[in-house]
C-alpha cells in the first residue's frame, strides 16, 4: 500500500502542476493516507462570485476533489456518481481554505466518502458527502505514466 501512496503523491504533485481543474484550485498536499487526503488552496478572485466570495462550484469541486482521492488512496479506480453538499458559512477571496475528505465505505462497486472544507479560523463552510462508482483497482504495473517525477 506504501507504494501506491507514493505513487499516487507523486501523481497529485505533477497533475496539479497541469493545466486542468486542479491546477486552477492551486492545491497543497497537507496528508495523503489510506482513505484520506487533506489539501489547502489559497483563493483568488477568479475563485468567487460577484459578490467577490468563494463560488459555490468552486467548492463543490474541492469537495469532490478530496473525497475522490480519498478513495483513490484505497487503489480504486472511481467515478463520481452523486455528490451533495450542504453550505454553511462563506469566505472572501485571500481566504485560505482546507479541504479533508474520508472515505466512509469501501465496497466492491460502490464507495462512499465525505468531505468538509474549514477556513483559516478552522470554521466548517462546506459538509460534503459522494458515491463513487468503482470502475476497477490500480494494479502493479497499470498506473498512468508520470511524464516527470517531482524531486
Amino acid at each position: 500500500m506504501q507504494e501506491h501512496l507514493s505513487w499516487l503523491y507523486k501523481y497529485l504533485l505533477e497533475t496539479y502542476k497541469s493545466p486542468i481543474l486542479e491546477n486552477f484550485l492551486k492545491l497543497e498536499i497537507v496528508d495523503l493516507s489510506e482513505g484520506r487526503f487533506t489539501c489547502k488552496t489559497k483563493i483568488t478572485d477568479k475563485h468567487c462570485n460577484i459578490y467577490g466570495f468563494v463560488h459555490g462550484g468552486t467548492l463543490a469541486s474541492l469537495s469532490d476533489i478530496v473525497m475522490g482521492v480519498s478513495c483513490i488512496t484505497l487503489k480504486k479506480r472511481v467515478v463520481t456518481i452523486d455528490m451533495s453538499n450542504s453550505y454553511i458559512k462563506n469566505s472572501p477571496v485571500g481566504c485560505s481554505l482546507t479541504a479533508v475528505g474520508e472515505v466512509v465505505s469501501n465496497g466492491k462497486t460502490i464507495m462512499r466518502a465525505s468531505g468538509q472544507i474549514f477556513n483559516e479560523d478552522n470554521q466548517l463552510l462546506v459538509r460534503s458527502q459522494a458515491s463513487y462508482f468503482v470502475t476497477g483497482n490500480f494494479c502493479e504495473n497499470d498506473y498512468p505514466v508520470l511524464s516527470k517525477m517531482p524531486q
